[in-house]
């Protein structure tokens, strides 16, 4: 049942709207900036194509809240668990649809790729595909990113834990692997349900925001018709901490298993950071056992993981160790040495992006959680702590995602957005009345209506010129194809341009035809030899424009012809031009 608010909301409703009203002018200043921006960079690009129109509807959205406040309410029935299943159930399928049908079925990202890469490797039993010795030279042409090892390696492997792949690997073997991120983030969701009733027990209308706030997230959905390990982080904390929140012996088993996959199931450093400010809130409250149980569980998986990469490296290099290159701490080490001046407007970026994608009810109950972290400094203030701990981890080692769907990074942490938007709910609730009913059900509207709508175009649109160069490649009757990869210094437009070295995507068998090769490693002597073995059709930039790629890049490449024309005079009957009608 809902509760009645404790106080005259009058007073704190004028406070609560004017804040409002001064955070969606900012936000609309900010993305009315950024918008005019002409400058080559890859987050400044995204924001610009998928993000700025969800960007002014939801800073116009909180305006306009300002002023009509709809009296609305939420209904007085409970969830019940059937009609949650069977809606579930339904979203799963249309998401494995929408996997097809909007994302066109295209690993864009390393992430994604080195998924179905290493599902290959382990579906013929092993953790290193050998590579023969002649392609050996070849290596970082055949699989330019993501490789454990491209200078002259003895297998091929990716950088990557194995157990997303692993899993899926496992999956696909008993339905259509374009489930599985769609019943993933149904497991998330029904953990995040389980531990929202624990939270709020009785009250109804916050579980009904917590679950209004994850379903609605484009960010959750769009990654979930994806490969991309996030959507499997994303479920298993939520998974692990309705486990941990449960406790006993039953609780505490299920959490620990969730630990261990969850640590391998993508990059080392994702779960074991979300874990630990729970940890230290059972610590404040002197629960040792726990924490002792925990933190011997979580050293021995951690050490078990860390090791992996030398069984991999044993493999890849003959040797027991991992390549300097495979470590997560050289990586981190790579990323404070190559540091560049830019982390503040990327993480500005970053965040931007996180917003567009969120239901647009986030951002205003967000803002009133921090009260509640602030005064009660329980669950709510180690949910915050998590996801601020762990923004500046990222800030600090990686603040570029790269390829994403609205900020990935901050994937896994959905779940805690959504609680706390629980909590900001109630704390609304006290303070200004039943009318933040209406500002919910509004704003929940609008983003099903419009932002979800708009995001979900911005991502198909995205994604439609990779296709179309994939099937260029794909209509080659050659066994090898030579792509354009080099990078790009002049765009018409003065913008960032994508590169098709996403396209450079073969088996680890190299049992697929044609066999693709980037041209960003090629040298002269390496492409002779490919002659020597049989032609190759060769994909230019004019190509690539000629199916919807590049358009606002100089249709000149002169690397690669000078890569090209210097091995075709000696060797005149190498090279055919691309075959195929223009797509």
């Amino acid at each position: 049942m809902q509760t009645t608010a404790s106080k005259t909301p009058g007073a704190d409703f004028v406070t609560w709207k004017r804040q409002t009203a001064l955070t969606a002018l900012l936000l609309f200043a900010m993305t009315f900036v950024v918008s005019r921006i002409r400058v080559s960079f890859f987050p400044l690009y995204q924001v610009q194509s998928q993000d700025t129109l969800p960007l002014f509807v939801l800073s116009i959205s909180l305006l306009l809240v300002t002023f009509w406040t709809p009296p609305w309410r939420f209904p007085e029935w409970q969830l019940k668990t059937r009609p949650l299943a069977i809606s579930g159930v339904i979203v799963v399928g249309l998401l494995a649809f929408g996997s097809s049908s909007l994302m066109g079925n295209f690993p864009v990202s390393v992430d994604e790729r080195m998924v179905f890469f290493d599902m290959a490797i382990l579906d013929r039993g092993h953790l290193v595909m050998p590579l023969a010795t002649n392609w050996r030279p070849y290596a970082s042409t055949l699989v330019p990113e993501g490789l454990f090892n491209g200078n002259m390696p003895m297998g091929l492997a990716s950088t990557y834990l194995p157990m997303n792949a692993l899993l899926r690997l496992g999956f696909s073997k008993l339905s259509d692997p374009a489930l599985f991120n769609p019943l993933l983030a149904f497991a998330g969701g029904a953990a995040l349900l389980d531990i929202a009733r624990r939270i709020f027990r009785d009250d109804h209308p916050a579980c009904c925001v917590v679950l209004l706030i994850y379903a609605l997230s484009a960010q959750m959905l769009v990654n979930a018709m994806t490969v991309y390990s996030m959507t499997g982080h994303m479920a298993l904390n939520l998974v692990w901490l309705a486990a941990f929140l449960r406790g006993g012996r039953l609780g505490n088993s299920l959490a620990i298993v969730t630990g261990f996959i969850a640590t391998g199931f993508h990059q080392l450093v994702f779960h074991p950071f979300f874990v630990a400010p729970f940890l230290l809130w059972r610590l404040r409250h002197r629960e040792w056992k726990v924490v002792l149980l925990y933190g011997a569980a979580y050293s021995a998986i951690i050490l078990w993981w860390s090791y992996y990469p030398v069984l991999v490296g044993h493999g890849v290099s003959g040797t027991p160790q991992a390549t300097m290159d495979s470590s997560f701490a050289a990586r981190i080490s790579k990323a404070f040495v190559e540091r560049r001046g830019d982390t503040i407007i990327t993480m500005f970026l970053n965040v931007l992006r996180f917003a567009a994608w969120q239901n647009l009810t986030l951002l205003p109950l967000l803002s009133a959680s921090v009260a509640v972290a602030i005064r009660d400094r329980g669950l709510p203030a180690v949910l915050l702590l998590g996801i601020a701990v762990w923004l500046v981890f990222i800030s600090v080692v990686i603040p570029f995602q790269g390829h994403g769907w609205g900020y990935r990074y901050l994937h896994p942490y959905l779940g805690s957005f959504a609680l706390l938007a629980g909590y900001g709910y109630r704390e609304l609730r006290n303070s200004i009345g039943q009318k933040v009913d209406g500002i919910v059900l509004a704003l929940s509207g609008a983003t099903a209506v419009l932002t979800i709508p708009l995001l979900f175009i911005a991502a198909h649109r995205f994604l439609a010129p990779y296709a179309a160069v994939e099937r260029l490649v794909s209509r080659q009757t050659t066994p090898m194809v030579l792509i354009d990869t080099y990078g790009h210094s002049v765009t018409t437009d003065g913008r960032w341009a994508g590169n098709a070295i996403e396209n450079v995507n073969n088996l680890p068998d190299l049992s697929n035809r044609p066999l693709r090769f980037s041209s960003f490693n090629m040298t002269p002597e390496l492409l002779a030899g490919l002659c020597r073995d049989g032609k190759i059709s060769v994909i230019t930039r004019a190509d690539q424009r000629r199916v919807g790629f590049f358009l606002n890049v100089s249709g000149d490449s002169p690397l690669f012809a000078e890569l090209v024309d210097g091995v075709q005079r000696k060797m005149p009957n190498c090279f055919v031009s691309a075959a195929g009608p223009s797509s």
